[in-house]
């Protein structure tokens, strides 16, 4: 039974299969996680494998082999692992903040009732 696989930003969630449409194109080596810094999350495997991009966007991995997953970095690198084979949706990490989205709206509104006129409050 395969499991989830997190390696740092990028989850991989084993499923069934990969979808039946979407574009698809045979690799050897896929970035599965972007770094600014170029110390990226890559799936690297000699046969190829599938990388295959759904039509909502969600990307998605068929790998005919374990496959290594390592960190490009050279120092502080997160451990390699190894992919079991399988189809695979690669789940990057986004961030979100509440606290942003809160600190975003009373700005705003800060800023509307400002320029409405209202001197004080009544």
């Amino acid at each position: 039974m395969r499991t989830p696989i997190r390696h740092d930003d990028v989850l991989q969630l084993p499923v069934d299969a990969p979808p039946a449409s979407g574009t698809a194109e045979k690799v050897t080596s896929y970035v599965v996680g972007h770094s600014e810094s170029g110390h990226h999350h890559v799936l690297d495997s000699d046969p190829g494998f599938a990388r295959i991009g759904s039509a909502s966007g969600t990307i998605y991995v068929d790998l005919d082999a374990p496959t290594r997953l390592w960190h490009q970095k050279d120092h502080e690198r997160h451990c390699e692992l190894q992919v079991p084979a399988g189809a695979w949706r690669v789940v990057r990490k986004t961030e979100f903040s509440v606290q942003a989205t809160a600190d975003h709206d009373r700005v705003r509104y800060v800023r509307d009732w400002r320029s409405s006129g209202i001197s004080r409050w009544r």
